[in-house]
């Protein structure tokens, strides 16, 4: 059985931009960014991948025909052989209170999304063939069912999924049992959203920079603004009152922004260096979020007596409470999704539908490191050298694993090198395939990658990637799966801290990923190396993309990127390129 899964609304940023009352980044408050596609051929995921790495535009909404395409490619079958198409949304269960105006016709409706098919893939596809999950839904399947766990608590939470922004499910026998939700206006994504847009940064794209720049602040200046506006309760429960701030019935939450400038601090002139009060308001924004995630979960946890729990929506991207959540030892084991954004509904819509039709998902998918995304053979490289390479000196190595060494000796030298292997990483972490690599022992290497690499601001921390077996040396953890893709925080041990200043975060933190020679050889490899020529065996991984860029898909695109910016060794495969000295 073929079933492929795709997120994203085609056209909805479109829709949005013919009101004339827009204004720059107006348009990012919408349902239906980072549309991709997952493709499960009896039960196994085959292939996965965001539109935005074909399109080159960042958090793309638009129809994923490119990651359609590559992934039936990758499994060897044509449009025509999908046996059931699933879509990360179900809009039509709020189709009466959706009706007002034309937005429900042209962009929400599946048979809208039936006419997509048709117009980009040329594919008749009947409606006995398409299912739409509920949005949280897809959520609760990308992280359970891969998850191993026979039972487990599910919390899904996002800016709003059609109009839920929080969800609570009990995992059960592969079934979901719902046990609470919160509505749109009660949207803690959306909150934590708004803070984003106040200081500077990009809604639904950039929160990850309030949560780096939260540790640079004391929340006890603004804590009771937001205790202001979210009331806890019993229950579990909580309410977000943005209307206290004559935000009224406006989409766009101006009055709520107004009410922000003008009575409690003031928009920064600049998002790159920010002043200490405006590292004091991300804090206690940071602050409010945990506290009412853990308020939800903890009575959930006691309610239920579940003793595993799973994670989604792009909050749960949020790997400072994720490190406060696994420390706490509420559960015994965590998962979070490694796409725990709107493209893991793809894949989440892909497993529920898989299961719906009463095909069994593979073992194969449990916990599975996620390497879904495009490869390129040693002779497509080459072509890919051949074209794009013109005046860089390239050497061919003889294999990867010499590359990795190669790289290694760099590395501990002081290099920066742009390490590209393998399949591309499926969700927003770089995890050794499509990474940039740095020495963690240099002093000034955060700075240096920060001004002259990513071209990004300077608070923002960079990762640590360790071999498995050695991270306990380095770092203070609960161990967790949820390691293996970057997606908590942990403490740097004391003794290292001023050793490993690449990857220690001011608050004496470390966004760390731990390296299994057994799921990802390569790298592990490397990094291996790395240790045995300084007696660390940790780099600094970040991703291969520039600023404002999605990580990278192909050669031809690594080449073009490494020529822009001081990295010093590109390794693709076998093959090292350098510049000219």
């Amino acid at each position: 059985m073929i079933v492929l899964g795709y997120s994203g609304l085609d056209a909805s940023v479109r829709h949005l931009r013919q009101d004339n009352d827009l204004r720059p980044g107006e348009e990012r408050i919408v349902q239906g960014l980072d549309s991709a596609a997952a493709l499960l051929v009896d039960g196994r995921v085959v292939a996965a991948a965001a539109e935005e790495r074909f399109s080159f535009e960042k958090h793309s909404n638009a129809f994923p025909r490119d990651s359609i395409l590559y992934c039936l490619k990758t499994a060897g079958v044509s449009p025509g052989e999908i046996d059931l198409v699933a879509h990360g949304f179900a809009f039509a269960r709020h189709a009466q209170l959706l009706s007002a105006g034309n937005k429900y016709e042209q962009v929400l409706a599946p048979e809208r999304q039936i006419e997509l098919f048709r117009d980009k893939l040329d594919l008749s596809l009947p409606p006995a063939k398409f299912f739409a999950v509920p949005h949280h839904l897809a959520h609760a399947g990308s992280c359970c069912l891969p998850s191993g766990f026979d039972e487990a608590l599910c919390v899904i939470c996002d800016g709003v999924g059609e109009i839920e922004s929080l969800s609570v499910y009990a995992f059960r026998d592969g079934g979901f049992q719902p046990l609470d939700r919160f509505l749109a206006k009660d949207s803690l994504g959306i909150l934590y959203g708004l803070v984003t847009v106040h200081l500077g940064f990009k809604f639904n794209a950039d929160e990850y920079k309030v949560m780096g720049l939260a540790p640079y602040g004391n929340p006890d200046r603004f804590r009771d603004f937001f205790a202001s506006i979210v009331d806890v309760k019993d229950e579990g429960r909580f309410s977000v009152d943005l209307t206290r701030m004559d935000a009224g019935k406006d989409p766009y939450y101006r009055g709520f922004l107004r009410h922000l400038a003008e009575n409690v601090i003031e928009r920064p002139q600049s998002s790159e260096h920010l002043p200490q009060r405006h590292c004091d308001f991300a804090a206690a924004a940071q602050e409010c979020l945990e506290e009412m995630l853990f308020h939800v979960i903890a009575h959930w946890r006691r309610r239920t007596g579940l003793k595993n729990l799973c994670m989604a929506g792009g909050v749960a991207l949020n790997c400072t409470f994720n490190g406060k959540l696994l420390r706490s030892g509420l559960f015994d084991q965590v998962y979070v999704q490694p796409a725990a954004g709107d493209d893991g509904t793809a894949l989440g819509a892909a497993m529920i539908a898989t299961r719906h039709i009463g095909d069994e998902l593979s073992p194969a998918n449990h916990r599975e490191l996620p390497f879904y995304g495009p490869s390129y053979s040693a002779e497509a490289v080459a072509a890919a050298v051949a074209r794009a390479a013109e005046g860089l000196d390239v050497a061919e190595l003889g294999s990867e694993w010499v590359a990795a060494a190669d790289a290694a000796k760099a590395l501990a030298e002081g290099e920066i090198v742009a390490w590209f292997q393998g399949r591309m990483e499926y969700g927003p972490r770089a995890l050794g395939n499509r990474s940039i690599l740095a020495n963690p022992l240099l002093p000034d290497i955060k700075d240096r990658l920060n001004a002259v690499i990513k071209l990004r601001e300077g608070f923002r921390p960079f990762a640590p990637a360790v071999t498995m077996e050695r991270a306990a040396e380095y770092f203070d953890f609960v161990p967790s799966p949820i390691f293996d893709t970057m997606l908590a925080t942990c403490h740097t041990r004391p003794e290292w801290r001023s050793r490993l200043p690449g990857v220690t975060h001011v608050d004496g933190s470390a966004r760390m990923q731990t390296v299994d020679a057994a799921r990802n050889r390569l790298f592990h490899h490397l990094i291996s190396s790395f240790g045995r020529l300084t007696g660390v065996h940790c780099v600094v991984n970040t991703s291969f993309n520039l600023r404002g860029q999605p990580i990278i898909l192909s050669p031809t695109v690594a080449i073009e990127t490494f020529r822009k910016v001081r990295i010093d060794r590109l390794y693709l495969g076998s093959l090292c390129l350098r510049k000219p000295r």
